[in-house]
């Protein structure tokens, strides 16, 4: 079985959520899913929980 590996990611000034999705290669869907959040509330030092 493959552990899944967590990070803790700090949005920067110009991320987006596809541009974060692709970085760590994993479905926007899921970012948001993990976060409890919709699009619109992240920006600028929204700290993110990414797993993949």
């Amino acid at each position: 079985m493959k552990k899944i590996k967590d990070d803790i990611y700090v949005v920067k000034n110009g991320d987006t959520l596809a541009s974060i999705a692709k970085a760590y290669n994993v479905n926007p869907t899921f970012i948001l899913l993990a976060n409890n959040l919709t699009p619109k509330m992240i920006c600028e030092g929204t700290v993110l929980y990414i797993q993949h």
